[in-house]
């Protein structure tokens, strides 16, 4: 007779208080906690001092950003994180023909230029952490650097190299182009005289690349130099960067490189296993605990019930695809559940209520995810709304039929469907993103989430196209295999693209972004067309960001009309950047300032700082046409935010481009204004 295992007891009302923390790492306040990390492959490679990789490549979710935050909490005197804006101004340098050879001076000049401004980094970190500084008088290579070094940032500091290197190189100037693409290597020499001992070695850590990622073939040569300019640096022994890129990304600059196979002896997957996700797990279960439940399995069975037919667990991991971000999600959501229905445990009942939320936000995000490689895929998703579970070939060939006579899809996905029109191309595509799993001889395969896991497995006349779970509830899929689609059937679509503003068609919303687009890039400077810019920025207002500030309304007078806000919006975000906002400055309604030149001035924020009120909120937008954040607003922002309590957040012609952009090719934007709230706390912090 089997002994039962006894299933520890929790102590009671420890469900009721348990959070897992955010799932988003850099807003994760338990990974700040001692013994919530896990230690993964990836972050043993991190640590690794044999430079054996410097490029860590997974999906979406798959835990780049948090190890990042490990390195620095471990090393904190000798890690920089770096968050590059490169991938738009520097494009205006070069053609995408200069650059099809990386043995030729075009790209070697970038590859330079990024080598340089690594090496100015750490400079600027030894002289934070006082380990250097310039002495009056002082000679050499490292003086002549001094003004890049301590009034530009990474960022402003590449695009004067590359601008200098590119315009020798123009002119014809051999004897000083050769001296700019050599600059580095006498900075280096120069720093390893002067480094005094190990904590002179530093890490970059050069993270988000993808929040100003376009997708274009310029973005991956920019990339691609990166890439090359790391390993380039391998032999320098106090400078190690650390890129973590997204693979999307990452497949890109596969594509486009001829060189590739010396970046990807360097690259370490973001690999997971249910052993190290059930590890993750519960060490944020045990966080609230006084006495901690053993690993490997104890606190999950102490916090989760048993399924009758297995483990709960794969009820959890493989419905999740194997991807932290997701299964914190998907856990938090079930806790979430059971709260609201007072259990003492995480029952069955609330991992499958859980299930519906969480396919439709992975549905959403899977779109969001790939919107930069395939734009409107989700029209492409939608497609499957009440078809099967499974498709065979010949199902998948008449669903690629009915697609390529689709309005819809010829109009907003004509870019790259066309790429795809064969089935197996297709079936490649979907299993790559993972929404497709092979299916053969009752064995079903669905990708990893590694950066060597989207080999499509070999596909036979027995061979069934599986839609993952995951995906399932949102698309309302029934348990049927679908062989054939003959005329009378209709694709139908989710509420997955029903989301625009007003009752505007998505053909009239593609177009009229465009048109917007357009008319930002070439709205002409000055006080003459202040007003012109301000009802442009009503209409971002209203078409890109819709889903969380209504109401939007021009030119809004106080009840002693002694104050003139361009534009005011109403904040009812229930998730995200937005929701933050509400609650941490009481921003129930958002301010918009809008300014049509590049220089602003301490006027500009003293009158940001004017439209505070307790009532209102104080969070003020100033929305301008300058391409470069100077160290000076940010020294204004620091003044209002100690002053009154409140942020002043800067959106300018950059970043303007960048929320139309992600909003034509269906991405989110609120990773970016997030990225944007966080880079302006760093500086004022």
């Amino acid at each position: 007779m089997v002994k039962a295992t006894t299933i520890a007891k929790l102590p009671k009302g420890s469900l009721k208080k348990l959070t897992l923390g955010q799932s988003f790492a850099e807003y994760d306040r338990v990974l700040e906690k001692s013994n919530v990390f896990v230690e993964t492959p990836a972050i043993r490679a991190a640590l690794d001092l044999g430079r054996s990789k410097c490029f860590f490549v997974g999906r979406r979710g798959t835990g780049k950003t948090a190890i990042t935050l490990f390195l620095q909490s471990k090393q904190p005197n000798s890690t920089v994180l770096v968050l590059p804006e490169l991938l738009t101004p520097i494009e205006d340098y070069f053609s995408i023909e200069l650059m099809s050879d990386t043995h030729q001076r075009p790209f070697k000049s970038l590859v330079a230029s990024f080598k340089r401004a690594m090496l100015d980094e750490v400079v600027s970190g030894w002289i934070r952490r006082g380990l250097f500084s310039f002495n009056r008088g002082q000679t050499g290579v490292l003086a002549r650097e001094r003004n890049y070094i301590d009034d530009y940032d990474f960022d402003t500091r590449l695009l004067a190299f590359t601008g200098e290197a590119f315009d020798s190189l123009n002119k014809r100037q051999d004897r000083e182009w050769l001296k700019n693409i050599n600059r580095w290597k006498d900075i280096a020499d120069e720093m390893a005289a002067v480094r005094t001992d190990g904590r002179c070695d530093f890490t970059l850590l050069l993270d988000r690349i993808d929040e100003a990622w376009d997708g274009s073939d310029k973005a991956v040569v920019l990339v691609t130099a990166l890439m090359h300019a790391c390993i380039e640096m391998v032999g320098v022994p106090f400078v190690r960067p650390l890129v973590f890129l997204r693979e999307n990304v990452f497949e890109k600059v596969r594509t486009l490189d001829k060189e590739f196979s010396r970046l990807e002896t360097f690259v370490a997957s973001l690999e997971w296993t249910q052993e190290l996700l059930l590890e993750l797990i519960e060490r944020r279960l045990n966080v609230p605990l006084i006495s901690k439940f053993p690993l490997h399995g104890s606190t999950w069975d102490a916090y989760f019930e048993q399924a009758a037919s297995g483990s709960s667990q794969e009820l959890v991991f493989s419905f999740c695809q194997y991807r932290p971000r997701d299964v914190l999600t998907y856990c938090s959501y079930a806790i979430q559940a059971a709260q609201s229905k007072v259990h003492e445990r995480v029952l069955i009942e609330d991992l499958l209520a859980a299930r519906r939320i969480f396919s439709d936000n992975r549905l959403k995000d899977l779109s969001d995810e790939y919107a930069d490689n395939y734009p409107q895929l989700q029209l492409i998703l939608s497609r499957f709304y009440a078809l099967g579970k499974e498709f065979t070939l010949n199902g998948v060939a008449d669903f690629i039929k009915k697609l390529l006579v689709d309005d819809e899809i010829k109009q907003h996905c004509k870019t790259w469907i066309y790429n795809f029109v064969h089935p197996e191309l297709f079936v490649k595509l979907m299993y790559g993103i993972g929404f497709f799993g092979i299916k053969d001889d009752e064995q079903v395969l669905f990708r990893a989430v590694g950066s060597q896991a989207a080999i499509l497995p070999p596909l036979t006349a027995k061979t069934l196209l599986v839609i993952h779970p995951t995906y399932a509830d949102a698309l309302n899929l029934q348990n049927i295999i679908v062989s054939s689609l003959n005329e009378t059937v209709d694709l139908k679509q989710a509420g997955l693209v029903g989301d625009l503003p007003g009752s505007i068609s998505l053909d009239d919303y593609q177009r009229t972004l465009a048109e917007l687009r357009d008319a930002l890039a070439s709205l002409p400077t000055g006080q003459s067309h202040s007003a012109e810019f301000e009802d442009l920025i009503g209409d971002v207002l209203r078409l890109c960001f819709f889903r969380a500030l209504t109401n939007v309304e021009a030119k809004v007078r106080s009840a002693d009309n002694r104050v003139v806000r361009d534009w005011v919006a109403a904040n009812h975000a229930g998730e995200g950047f937005w929701e933050l906002v509400r609650h941490k400055y009481g921003a129930v309604q958002v301010v918009w300032e809008c300014k049509n030149y590049g220089d602003l001035a301490a006027d500009d924020f003293h009158q940001a700082a004017y439209y505070m009120t307790n009532a209102g909120g104080k969070f003020v937008v100033i929305a301008c046409r300058g391409r470069e954040k100077k160290k000076s607003y940010y020294e204004h922002v620091r003044r209002i935010s100690a002053e009154h309590g409140g942020f002043v957040l800067l959106i300018d012609g950059r970043d303007l481009d960048i929320i139309v952009r992600r909003t034509i090719n269906g991405k989110s934007i609120q990773p970016h204004m997030q990225e944007l709230f966080d880079r302006t706390v760093r500086e004022i912090s």
